[in-house]
């Protein structure tokens, strides 16, 4: 029944004229990612961002979402802490590596494998990420849940004092439900469940909703 209510939640929630930007340096990349867009009746518009750009944040500023390679993830340490940023997917096949570095606090709001981009998985990702669900490739989840535990437990990181509605809350974040599916589970209003992940949030130390359900793998909260 999950299932069923957030795909008619996706289907209902996409905007019909989405400006994407993309931050890709690869030409061939960039241009097969241009055409797939092309492809998408949602997508209003796509814009090619430069790389050599100072003022990344305010070039990024007007999209609706952000494509970005994870080549250049790490240009996005600019747009640290900068508010009104657009949803953020990361594109590349070695994410579960770069994550073991210092790029937890980088805008991230979903993935995208680069081995397995079609027209369908593009939609998909587009449609989840704009109702804040977040996408990822089975495979990059795969890896975080059976190697996430084994690098770190909760007593090594400390314990993490989630009360038990914030912890019912927190396995449904991380199976991908955006506010407002966690508020029809737990039986709350909308504003309640908006409350409930910001303190997730919060007390895990977490920018967004993939760095916080990493990091509750990593100390055994999930």
């Amino acid at each position: 029944m999950v299932a069923v209510e957030s795909e008619a939640v996706v289907r209902e929630g996409l905007d019909a004229n989405l400006d994407v930007a993309v931050l890709v340096a690869s030409e061939v990349v960039c241009a097969g990612l241009e055409a797939l867009l092309s492809r998408l009746p949602a997508v209003g518009g796509v814009r090619v961002l430069p790389l050599e750009a100072d003022d990344l944040p305010e070039r990024i500023g007007p999209a609706d979402v952000l494509i970005v390679a994870a080549d250049q993830w790490s240009m996005l340490e600019s747009c640290t802490g900068v508010s009104g940023l657009p949803s953020t997917l990361v594109l590349g096949d070695d994410l579960y590596e770069r994550w073991n570095g210092d790029l937890s606090s980088l805008p991230v709001d979903g993935f995208l494998s680069l081995k397995d981009l079609s027209v369908q998985t593009l939609d998909d990702a587009l449609k989840r990420v704009t109702v804040g669900e977040m996408p990822i490739p089975a495979s990059l989840a795969k890896r975080l849940l059976t190697g996430g535990r084994g690098r770190g437990t909760a007593s090594a990181q400390g314990v993490i004092p989630l009360t038990s509605r914030e912890n019912q809350a927190f396995v449904l974040l991380a199976d991908g439900m955006s506010n407002k599916q966690i508020a029809r589970c737990l039986g709350i209003s909308v504003h309640g469940a908006k409350r409930l992940v910001g303190s997730i949030l919060l007390k895990l130390g977490a920018s967004n909703r993939t760095s916080a359900v990493i990091t509750g793998m990593k100390s055994g909260l999930l």
